[in-house]
């Protein structure tokens, strides 16, 4: 952990918001919930480029990421999921992913884009989508381990 990393001191806060964890990975709820089911999947250790990491970190941290990306793309049914891997704002790595549904309000424009309002959600909203996304998270991994659908 790096000490003047504010991803690094915040990695499993707030605790409500952690919906996974592997030994490479911690998925969480963005607080901000105005595209539903914003997710981050932020690497346990800090890093800042993806190739400064070794090539089984680096299949692992994939595939953390692509095993959320199905789980919100399951649970929640979006039209288009985004992945970003930026680290302009904050150098570690974490991906963005970010379900889009053609009624949100910046639909085919970047979430990045303007000014926006930010989402906060009850705490038994976080709760609700929370374990949807758990119990998404159950079947599917039973089923990948299976090899069955």
């Amino acid at each position: 952990m790096q000490e003047n990393c504010w991803i690094c001191q915040n990695l499993h806060q707030p605790a409500n918001l952690v919906i996974w964890e592997t030994k490479t990975s911690i998925a969480k709820l963005n607080p901000d919930q105005l595209f539903p089911g914003y997710t981050f999947v932020t690497l346990k250790w800090h890093a800042e480029h993806l190739t400064s990491l070794s090539p089984s970190d680096q299949r692992r941290f994939l595939g953390d990421m692509t095993t959320l990306a199905n789980t919100l793309a399951k649970a929640l049914k979006p039209d288009r999921m985004n992945y970003e891997l930026l680290g302009n704002a904050q150098p570690h790595l974490h991906w963005h992913l970010i379900p889009r549904y053609t009624t949100d309000p910046m639909w085919g424009r970047p979430v990045w884009a303007g000014n926006r309002r930010r989402k906060r959600l009850t705490e038994d909203a976080y709760l609700e989508l929370i374990s949807k996304l758990k119990n998404t998270l159950a079947k599917t991994r039973d089923t990948d381990e299976s090899g069955s659908e």
